[in-house]
């Protein structure tokens, strides 16, 4: 298992043990579920609105633009957001960043994008140099390296950028749909429905936890064959 797979199995790991801490908070009375609930009122108003998906859209391009990680990004998004919305918003927000990332690319030039760059850049211009569809496919849905430093190096490796578009959507929505579903059962592990027990929101989180990794490891070892 590579660094970047065990990465990723510590942020989710870490995310399940805060929601859960954050129940034990509630349930012990020093945090309010109702102070939560109304949080998440407020952001849903905008669920299934333009402006919800404009605004939702923007934070991505924003923060990714400043490497703040897409993972919690798209979690949280699961998080506020019914799942058929929040993966919307998710495709929308990450696409328009890989735009932006790769016009940035394009601008700042392959040169220093390999200055300021670590083993993990390195490792991702071994795919994009390839300049195809599928370069862009594994590339996302692997975590090589962080989302916007392989946007960058698409663009500063002038990449086509229909080809790195439709390779970028092709390897992000079947990760996506995962983390938004995850993000879904954390909600109810901080609130559950009708006052019940989380259990069986942990379950199915750690199943999709699991379920990540086994074709993250198969996928890795794949290509390494």
């Amino acid at each position: 298992m590579n660094k970047s797979i065990k990465r990723t199995l510590l942020i989710f790991s870490a995310l399940l043990l805060l929601a859960l801490f954050w129940r034990y908070l509630i349930d012990g009375g020093v945090m309010s579920a109702n102070v939560l609930s109304a949080y998440g009122q407020r952001i849903q108003r905008y669920e299934f609105t333009l402006l919800g998906l404009i605004s939702v859209a923007i934070v991505y391009v924003l923060l990714l633009a400043l490497m703040f990680p897409l993972t919690l990004l798209v979690v949280t998004t699961g998080l506020v957001f019914h799942t058929e919305w929040a993966l919307v918003c998710a495709i929308l927000g990450s696409l328009s960043s890989s735009a932006t990332g790769y016009a940035i690319g394009h601008w700042v030039g392959r040169d220093s994008i390999e200055k300021h760059g670590g083993t993990m850049v390195k490792r991702a211009e071994r795919y994009i140099q390839n300049n195809s569809f599928r370069s862009m496919v594994v590339i996302n849905l692997l975590p090589i390296a962080p989302f916007t430093v392989t946007n960058m190096l698409a663009g500063a490796f002038k990449m086509q950028f229909r080809r790195y578009m439709a390779g970028s959507a092709v390897g992000l929505i079947p990760g996506l749909v995962l983390v938004i579903a995850f993000g879904g059962q954390l909600g109810k592990v901080l609130i559950p429905e009708q006052g019940g027990q989380p259990w069986s929101a942990i379950l199915i989180a750690l199943a999709l936890v699991a379920l990540l990794i086994a074709f993250l490891v198969w996928l890795d070892r794949y290509l390494k064959r």
